[in-house]
């Protein structure tokens, strides 16, 4: 019982360790946000605010995998590997550095 106790302990002192860089993907309208959506410009991915953010969020924080992969394709990011690139782009300049 013990074990189990220490074990649960140990599991919300993690969520709550963890819980700091899930607020890290910047919202949209700040100027984190635009120099993200600048970078992924650069780099030839044309999406909407909404969709970016989505993205960043899935990149940096993880989510539901698949859905983001539709609402990409939706937007014209099809391809070999386009859906790899895309992450790429948004975890260099969406992600913090930890």
């Amino acid at each position: 019982m013990g074990r189990l106790i220490a074990l649960l302990c140990a599991a919300l002192g993690a969520a709550v360790a963890l819980a700091g860089p899930a607020t890290a993907v910047p919202d949209q309208g700040t100027p984190e946000f635009d120099g993200y959506v600048q970078g992924l410009e650069r780099n030839g991915f044309h999406l909407n605010p909404d969709t970016a953010w989505r993205l960043a969020h899935q990149a940096c924080v993880g989510g539901l995998p698949g859905y983001i992969g539709l609402e990409l394709a939706a937007q014209g990011v099809i391809g070999p590997g386009a859906q790899q690139r895309v992450m790429d782009v948004a975890r260099k300049y969406a992600c913090p550095v930890q």
